[in-house]
């Protein structure tokens, strides 16, 4: 990853500093302010809103931790996007067209205007064959997974709620054999 994307995602408040070596720290706090200031770049608002619940059906809100809206993954794709080829970007739109054809199929309405339970059902339609997609909707769901679980676990909420690292490494001993010794 380029740096200036990295530096957009920080600043955008999805990638975590923490996560980073050295000098990223400091950008820390910056993220919060800037976060809630976020406009889509790629997306248009309401495939950005889309985009948006489809990554929180991918990963819920549990008890454990928040889920990929809170680690606003939606951004996260939004900003990798703009850094993509005109074909992968071409397909990420085609693709959210591809969930609200199939919305309208099942229930006659857009993906954003179905229940909770409507969308989680969507979404398992999208998910049946995710071993071996046999169309473009399940093509669409491994990629939407794929970058949702990257950004979730690249996020300040997954790496510090949800996987629960603290920033320190783990002591690791060195090698005890006699030779190896200095």
């Amino acid at each position: 990853m380029e740096r200036r994307v990295v530096l957009k995602l920080i600043a955008a408040g999805v990638l975590a500093p923490s996560a980073l070596p050295g000098q990223h720290h400091r950008l820390t706090a910056l993220a919060p302010q800037q976060a809630a200031a976020y406009t889509p770049e790629f997306f248009s608002l309401p495939q950005y809103a889309m985009l948006d619940r489809l990554t929180d059906v991918i990963i819920p809100t549990t008890e454990r931790s928040p889920g990929a809206h809170e680690a606003r993954v939606a951004a996260f794709i939004d900003i990798m996007l703009t850094e993509s080829s005109a074909g992968v970007r071409k397909a990420w739109r085609d693709g959210l067209n591809l969930v609200d054809t199939e919305a309208r199929r099942q229930f006659n309405r857009t993906f954003l205007e179905l229940t909770p339970d409507e969308q989680d059902r969507i979404v398992t339609t999208m998910a049946a064959d995710e071993g071996q997609p046999a169309n473009s909707l399940e093509r669409f769901f491994s990629r939407v997974k794929r970058m949702t679980v990257d950004g979730y676990y690249s996020s300040q909420v997954g790496i510090e709620q949800e996987l629960r690292y603290d920033g320190e490494l783990p002591s690791i001993p060195g090698c005890a054999h006699p030779e190896h010794q200095a």
